[in-house]
């Protein structure tokens, strides 16, 4: 990502192909994030924390900064959607996807409810562009679902692919709903628990009615979803206040 960014292969969108990205996502996920379209080696859409270290004492909101003409806060979600992919809702669900297991390695979900855990908020996320069509918003619900799969499928298949009862399950639109996914997820996570999904709430994405910053939509995630799960409350942890905010200094 270094190299591509100092390669000038990392650019801001281009408002006629990507006109209202960011507004759908944060109507999904009530996070604090920008969009940057890349190319070269980036052949998937990619989310990190503005403070992730791409060398020592280099982190990449510093690097954005001085590389593009962007003032960036701390705590923002940095999305990076191929240039090759110019379909809204596909990239918004890879987006989605993305930022979910992001957030997973950021909240202190316990370990035996991960599973539970993305599968909630896949459904979840789904209902939310669900709703947002009902209120007119260009959306295309199977479309979402394929680009969510096609991240989902990293994160579930790993080395398990022998479990994986049909090869094609993740490129399905329907692959949230199919008997198969349940039947996988059991096999793949014995702990999973296998939610019913007409049970599963849209509002449960729903934590905040502005964009949080990155860690404080985390905590507010990890509440909802020990809430949801069953999973026992930890000890709060306080949140960070009143950071400055990143200049571009060119």
């Amino acid at each position: 990502m270094l190299d591509l960014i100092w390669q000038d292969d990392v650019t801001l969108p281009e408002p006629e192909i990507y006109d209202g990205f960011d507004t759908l996502f944060t109507q999904i996920l009530p996070v604090r994030s920008v969009a940057l379209v890349a190319g070269g080696a980036c052949n998937r859409a990619l989310a990190m924390s503005d403070g992730l270290e791409l060398a020592p004492a280099l982190p990449l909101g510093d690097v954005l900064v001085e590389e593009l003409p962007l003032d960036l806060p701390y705590g923002t979600l940095v999305l990076f959607l191929p240039r090759d992919e110019t379909d809204l809702s596909r990239l918004l669900g890879a987006a989605v996807g993305e930022s979910l297991q992001l957030m997973l390695s950021l909240a202190s979900v316990p370990m035996e409810r991960e599973t539970d855990a993305l599968y909630v908020m896949a459904h979840a996320a789904a209902r939310r562009v669900t709703a947002l069509r009902v209120k007119g918003r260009a959306l295309d619900l199977r479309r979402f679902c394929q680009g969510l799969g096609q991240s989902l499928h990293r994160y579930w298949l790993a080395d398990q692919r022998p479990l994986l009862p049909d090869p094609n399950l993740f490129t399905r639109p329907d692959f949230l709903w199919q008997p198969q996914l349940t039947r996988y997820l059991r096999d793949l996570d014995p702990g999973f628990s296998a939610p019913d999904p007409q049970m599963i709430d849209g509002d449960l994405l729903c934590v905040s009615d502005e964009p949080l910053d990155l860690e404080e939509w985390a905590e507010r995630m990890e509440i909802v979803l020990r809430v949801t799960l069953g999973a026992p409350e930890r000890m709060p942890i306080p949140l960070q206040t009143g950071l400055p905010t990143r200049f571009n200094l060119q």
